[in-house]
């Protein structure tokens, strides 16, 4: 399963709405999980605009204690994102990278972001159903 920012925020953060939440899904999951480096760089920009450099500097030693498999940002992965982005207006660029690897690797994405609901090549699971 491929975790998008919004996910992997929600446990990295000291707090967070989604905490709970997701822990509890997170928790009846047995599928390897995975994210992308992207993800890594969001959540940084997060962090240090939401709370300090010191935060953001935790990122990477945060999301490897949740043992997430972190895919690199290959050529093959940008091609994809430029189809989406092309395909999918409503798409942002950090969207449609994480989409591009979450079909890539054939994973559903559980994430809070409605946008994914209208694209046909993957499934978005909603952690707060």
């Amino acid at each position: 399963m491929y975790l998008d920012t919004d996910i992997v925020l929600s446990q990295i953060k000291k707090r967070d709405w989604l905490k709970d939440i997701v822990r509890r899904k997170l928790s009846e999951i047995y599928e390897n999980l995975s994210t992308s480096a992207i993800t890594v760089v969001e959540c940084q920009i997060v962090l240090l605009r939401e709370e300090s450099r010191g935060e953001a500097i935790k990122v990477m030693e945060r999301i490897e204690s949740l043992k997430l498999r972190i895919l690199s940002l290959t050529k093959e992965v940008l091609t994809k994102s430029t189809e989406l982005l092309s395909k999918y207006p409503k798409l942002n660029i950090f969207d449609s990278i994480h989409l591009a690897h979450a079909i890539l690797e054939g994973e559903r994405i559980p994430s809070t972001d409605h946008v994914f609901n209208g694209i046909k090549e993957v499934v978005r699971i909603d952690p707060l159903d």
